[in-house]
């Protein structure tokens, strides 16, 4: 039995700093951003979130990517 995957969303989450809890450490908020292509590369989408994060006013924390994808079995 094999199982095919095939890709259903992408988001680029560019994580930054939104001020401190009350127990001192940092609130961080997500700036998300969908419809990300399928055939867009790691590099590619590492680097749009950069630019998107230096137009940011607060800190980048990290940058992250969410797959969604559909698993089916194929006959």
């Amino acid at each position: 039995m094999a199982i095919e995957k095939s890709l259903a969303k992408r988001t680029l989450s560019v994580n930054v700093k939104d001020g401190v809890n009350s127990d001192g450490s940092d609130k961080i908020k997500a700036c998300n951003y969908s419809k990300i292509k399928a055939d867009a590369t790691v590099e590619n989408i590492f680097a749009a979130g950069t630019a998107l994060g230096s137009l940011m006013a607060q800190e980048v924390v990290d940058i992250a990517l969410t797959e969604k994808a559909t698993l089916t079995e194929v006959m």
